[in-house]
């Protein structure tokens, strides 16, 4: 599979056309918001913007090529010293921040220390006003910045409307809105949309995945290429979906509830997963109704969900989405695992019960 470039973002459309010219032109900005879905490029993304600012050979050349009539050369080169350390995570000149894993119970009290605080940011802002160790801009980036608490975006804010003299700050987040609204404002915001099928599909083949499970991760990842490689290769997600369309979906009889929800009950770590397999497959019976999806999306289910995704109103399936919301809402008030399942499974079939009748 060839090296990512910065070009192959131009599908993101204005957002990336934008972010180009201004590297090119170099009226880039002291500090960029980087958002979009987990899995979607935000990182990658993040590494090329800084391998272009600290490109090595791509200067050099460019001053070579200085006074003659020749294209500029593409930038990052992805192979000088400065690209591949940058690659590998150890550039002198990038500072990379990302959330210390400092929860240790439960307790409101104890989750408040979790995440960045204020003295990571400080020694963020410290080893930025240093001089440089190869002489050029210092990028100072940082991941899950909606986990900075207030009092963290505070301290970054200062430094953000009184910017440091060559240096970049990348904060790269799934949630933007999460983030203090002052914040947002002094970055310039580059949003990430879903990427498209065939780019997605693309990528999927040019990494020897093969056809049929192109196609079943191609439709369980939302846009995000990150999640398309990551379910084509899991074969434990495969296995638990295939255990969730058995014991979830073929279910006949109500006399069967109580057996399905004694078997998942011991599987109460598996909760997250399992609501988003349900999600995601009640999500695919929409989108076959809709004929966004072929019916060949179905074959392995039940043959009265195939009918029922071929003829059943939508709204049945937004009831059956919105059951899946409240379940992640009843887990989150520590409602047993065992109910969730139990109220989850007669939901279902009140639902297919109500369209065959």
């Amino acid at each position: 599979m060839r090296p990512v470039s910065l070009s192959d973002f131009r599908e993101q459309g204005a957002v990336a056309d934008g972010l180009l010219k201004t590297l090119r032109d170099g009226t880039f900005v002291h500090a960029y918001l980087i958002s979009g879905m987990a899995g979607v490029g935000k990182r990658t993304l993040a590494t090329l913007m800084t391998q272009y600012l600290l490109c090595g050979a791509g200067a050099q050349e460019q001053g070579l090529l200085a006074g003659l009539d020749l294209p500029a050369p593409e930038r990052p080169c992805g192979v000088c010293p400065a690209c591949v350390q940058v690659r590998d995570g150890n550039h002198p000149d990038v500072v990379l921040l990302r959330a210390p894993d400092r929860h240790v119970s439960p307790d409101p009290e104890d989750q408040k220390k979790a995440g960045i605080v204020v003295g990571d940011i400080r020694e963020v802002i410290r080893i930025a006003g240093t001089h440089t160790y190869e002489g050029g801009c210092r990028v100072v980036r940082i991941e899950q910045a909606e986990k900075m608490n207030p009092a963290a975006q505070n301290c970054l804010l200062k430094t953000l409307e009184e910017p440091l003299p060559g240096t970049v700050f990348l904060l790269l987040t799934d949630t933007p809105e999460t983030l203090l609204p002052t914040i947002v404002s002094r970055c310039r915001h580059l949003k990430l949309h879903a990427w498209s099928d065939e780019t997605i599909l693309r990528i999927l083949r040019d990494v020897g995945v093969p056809e049929k499970r192109c196609q079943e991760s191609l439709r369980v990842c939302g846009g995000s290429i990150g999640r398309a490689l990551s379910v084509a290769s899991d074969e434990s997600f495969w296995q638990r979906r295939s255990e969730v369309l058995q014991d979830f979906f073929a279910l006949e009889q109500r006399s069967d509830i109580l057996r399905v929800s004694n078997a998942w009950k011991e599987r109460k770590e598996q909760s997250d997963e399992l609501l988003d397999d349900m999600e995601e497959m009640i999500r695919t019976l929409l989108m076959v109704r809709l004929g966004r999806y072929p019916d060949t999306a179905l074959q392995a289910w039940p043959a009265a969900w195939q009918r029922m995704a071929k003829q059943a109103e939508p709204e049945a399936f937004a009831r059956l989405l919105d059951a899946v919301r409240e379940a992640r809402k009843l887990r989150m008030n520590q409602v047993t695992w065992q109910a969730i399942v139990e109220r989850l499974l007669l939901q279902l079939m009140e639902e297919k019960a109500r369209w065959l009748t």
